[in-house]
């Protein structure tokens, strides 16, 4: 049966649970800026700007015209609550997507448990994309069941406008076709070219990106104004080193889907998908094929890519899932549930409903948060005026909004690596009279000519020497670095008195903060490496819950760097036990072990503890068993230092398997 926009459809049932779930919304929403990428899109919506591809130009301009409608709020708070607003209204269209003209009540309360589902009531939080992702995809889903007779004209035009917001919308095109070569022999075949039209129209919304561009607004990444320029931001160019697919990231993305779906509605949502499925492809076997073309295709896609906040991806499939779920319990309803059983039916999908909400409400409950803010506060407020350099998506997006949106610390001028690039690169061009068109060439011109003082900030996690890498002097001033010698020993104040803050992206600040708090205890005179342990091991345990095995690595990456080696091998087994870890992952920390070893070797061999040395090489080499420069070390040990040749010679043979041209390892093998 397909959805009818009925009369007969009770005002009260999609109204009663759209209200009920937008007031819980409301009452936990992130009253300020909040993490991850709410600070940049804040910013752009204010300055109706660009923002890191693909750019989402529809999010942009909605967001823009919401911000002047709501001026009376921070436009942080306002950039929230369109991100509630357009959660709220995912939940009339699920209940029309779900016939609820037939049974109200009932789907009444499915929505509720879509509601309340933590991975879609997480994204109200704060600002972000995923909200409108999964309206523009339930409004397709919606449509493609409905009884309305110019239903591909609507389908065809926001399809354009999906893709023209998230890459995962790519998940519902198969589902899309396969609906539309499998419907009602009608008129459709006639209106093809109108259709390709309506969808290149929607696809038109990418056109803003190279027309604002044009004038250089305040938040302008990737500066689009050319094709070549354009094609790279849509299709995401620079993230393309986190994108692979193989079959280990395949079973990685299912496994994941698997959690997300435990997380959500535990163990008692898998038969109801299961049976759903069943049921559905007896009953329903159109909507259910849907449904899981959707589902597969949005594990193929989520596969592709290797990033850390990479939940949310699976939105689509989620909803496919709980498309599935509902076949099962709608059937329960229609099958079996006589008139006087329905109030028992509906009080255990309500009392399911009640659970998820109390039990998930301390948790999603954000309206107190404010350690994005407190961060970026502290950032610029260390710097107190001058130019400052940002790093990363947490130290850049909060204090860039604050700067540039609220005007806080105006005499603060905050250049980043993406949003800002454009304003660096032009008042690079003016103090140098050169064109300069990469961040470190203009960084490093700017900071070298620019009057006043500057600043860079500490990015200990995710460690990255790279961005720290100046050819000026730098001092550690608390937060950040200044290129001038501070006169006093900066302290970091603690900015967060809770517990764990529940999500990964709080964490990385919190963990941040305490590997800057420890490496301003080493730039003491004299040092003090004690105080230092103590912030480096409790930046160690606020990843005590985290299943991230990627992010452990990360902190056993920045520890190594500040050479306590027993706590990043603390960090590297932690990943290692992480649930989350793919192979290539998994690889990549092996390795890192191995450079633990190494390191404890090359400083054994300085000491002239070559035996010492032989154990650490010997111990790298079982982690990294095609090392060359392991292979060499521990021959030239054998053969050198403990007048050993016997033992050294095959590991320089084996050494010269990948190094053949090393005529003076070949020489010293033939002079034993």
């Amino acid at each position: 049966m397909n959805t009818k926009f009925s009369k007969k459809a009770p005002l009260t049932g999609w109204l009663i649970p759209t209200l009920i779930g937008g007031m819980v919304y409301l009452s936990t929403v992130c009253r300020t800026v909040y993490i991850g990428d709410s600070g940049e899109f804040a910013l752009v919506f204010k300055t109706l700007g660009i923002s890191h591809p693909p750019g989402y130009p529809l999010f942009s301009l909605i967001g823009h015209v919401f911000g002047m409608l709501t001026g009376f709020f921070t436009p942080a708070f306002s950039a929230n609550i369109l991100s509630v607003l357009l959660a709220t209204a995912t939940i009339p269209v699920i209940f029309f997507a779900l016939r609820g003209d037939h049974r109200p009540n009932l789907t009444a309360m499915l929505c509720l448990l879509w509601a309340f589902s933590p991975l879609f009531w997480g994204e109200t939080a704060g600002v972000e994309v995923y909200g409108l992702n999964l309206l523009l995809i339930a409004l397709l889903y919606m449509l493609v069941y409905s009884d309305y007779p110019r239903k591909w004209f609507l389908v065809a035009y926001l399809t354009g406008l999906s893709l023209a917001h998230h890459p995962t919308a790519l998940a519902i095109i198969p589902a899309l076709i396969y609906a539309f070569f499998t419907g009602k022999t009608d008129n459709r075949w006639k209106y093809v070219k109108f259709y390709s039209v309506l969808f290149i129209l929607g696809l038109s919304v990418y056109l803003y990106l190279p027309a604002r561009a044009s004038v250089s607004p305040l938040a302008d990444w990737g500066h689009p104004t050319t094709l070549s320029l354009l094609w790279n931001h849509i299709t995401a160019v620079q993230y393309q080193e986190t994108v692979a697919l193989d079959i280990s990231n395949l079973a990685a993305s299912f496994k994941q889907l698997f959690t997300i779906l435990l997380a959500n509605w535990w163990w008692m949502g898998l038969p109801f998908i299961i049976g759903g499925t069943i049921v559905g492809y007896k009953e329903n076997r159109s909507r259910t094929i849907f449904a899981l073309i959707l589902l597969i295709s949005n594990i193929i896609l989520a596969a592709l890519y290797r990033i850390p906040d990479i939940d949310p991806y699976y939105l689509p499939g989620l909803f496919a899932c709980f498309i599935l779920a509902s076949n099962a319990i709608l059937w329960l309803w229609d099958k079996y549930i006589v008139k006087a059983n329905q109030p028992l039916m509906l009080g255990a999908v309500g009392l399911v409903v009640v659970l998820m909400l109390v039990l998930n409400y301390s948790q999603m409950n954000k309206s107190h948060h404010r350690l994005a803010e407190d961060y970026g506060k502290l950032i610029l407020d260390t710097a107190g005026e001058g130019t400052l350099f940002t790093i990363n998506d947490n130290s850049s997006f909060a204090a860039l909004y604050l700067r540039y949106a609220e005007d806080y610390r105006p005499q603060v001028e905050v250049f980043d690596q993406a949003v800002r690039l454009k304003a660096l690169v032009d008042s690079s061009r003016v103090l140098t009279g050169r064109p300069l068109s990469d961040y470190f060439s203009a960084r490093s011109a700017y900071i070298k000519r620019a009057p006043g003082k500057t600043f860079l900030v500490k990015s200990h996690f995710p460690y990255n020497a790279e961005l720290h890498e100046s050819d000026v002097g730098l001092y550690s001033h608390g937060i950040l670095y200044s290129t001038t010698r501070p006169t006093s020993f900066t302290s970091i104040p603690d900015i967060w008195q809770g517990g764990d803050p529940g999500d990964f992206k709080s964490r990385q600040i919190l963990v941040n903060l305490e590997l800057c708090r420890g490496d301003e205890f080493l730039q003491r005179t004299p040092a003090d490496p004690a105080q230092a342990a103590k912030s480096f091991e409790k930046a160690r345990k606020m990843l005590t819950k985290e299943s991230r095995g990627a992010l452990h690595n990360q902190l056993g990456i920045a520890l190594r760097h500040f050479k306590y080696r027993d706590l990043a091998l603390s960090c590297y087994d932690r990943a290692l036990q992480s649930p989350r870890l793919t192979n290539s992952e998994r690889a990549e920390v092996v390795f890192n072990i191995s450079n633990i070893h190494k390191d404890r070797g090359n400083d054994l061999v300085a000491a002239n503890d070559f035996k010492g040395a032989l154990r650490a090489f010997q111990t790298a080499l079982k982690y990294d068993p095609v090392n060359s420069r392991l292979l060499y070390n521990i021959g030239v040990i054998y053969v050198n230092y403990l007048k050993d040749p016997d033992k050294g010679i095959p590991y320089l043979e084996a050494y010269l398997k990948t190094n053949p041209s090393d005529h003076n390892v070949r020489e010293l093998i033939k002079s034993l």
